[in-house]
């Protein structure tokens, strides 16, 4: 696929109650990339996402990276490492310059194909989702979404959040618009 064709959410809209929110759930806010193959369609994104402890990548925090491959004969296998800061970037590039010196004025092939991947539109990407909202009632809520699980931090007095059960990204904008203007956030749930 097209890396420009990947939807790309950065964290600035993240902030330190959604943090609060996360240690009162037992989870993690983290930035994502996933992808998954399906056929001939593949869905991809990068976004911020809440992670439960049971994760693997849970505890992957600072300058370090990790990668969680799942394979249909090896099962689940993760990599982790430096993948930040001045001395591992720095290695990265002198890495990248001594390859391309060792195979000055050759051509590496590789098995990709130039036939692009069909990627799957964000809307029809399934999860949960954490949603936060002010000025609506648990009742409210759960009439629109049906039964969620609730998450209230005492400090924020008229405010609370819940997690939706598994549904497309296109249902939860639809059921997120019929709450008119109270949602403040959403971050997805990676199970």
């Amino acid at each position: 696929v097209c890396y420009e064709d990947i939807y790309t959410e950065g964290i600035t809209k993240i902030t330190d109650v959604d943090f609060r929110y996360a240690e009162k759930l037992g989870t993690s806010v983290k930035l994502f990339g996933s992808s998954r193959i399906d056929g001939e369609q593949v869905h991809a994104w990068v976004a911020p996402v809440m992670i439960g402890r049971d994760h693997v990548l849970y505890s992957v925090s600072d300058v370090f990276n990790g990668v969680m491959v799942k394979g249909n004969m090896v099962g689940t296998t993760m990599f982790y490492g430096s993948g930040a800061g001045k001395l591992p970037t720095a290695s990265a590039v002198v890495a990248d310059v001594v390859d391309e010196a060792k195979h000055l004025h050759r051509n590496i092939m590789t098995n990709w194909t130039s036939r692009p991947l069909h990627l799957m539109e964000l809307d029809q990407v399934a999860g949960r989702f954490f949603v936060r909202v002010k000025g609506a009632t648990v009742e409210q809520v759960e009439e629109v979404f049906g039964k969620v699980e609730i998450v209230n931090l005492k400090k924020l007095p008229g405010e609370f959040a819940f997690v939706t059960s598994v549904m497309k990204q296109a249902e939860y904008k639809e059921k997120a618009a019929r709450l008119n203007g109270k949602v403040v956030s959403m971050i997805r749930v990676k199970d």
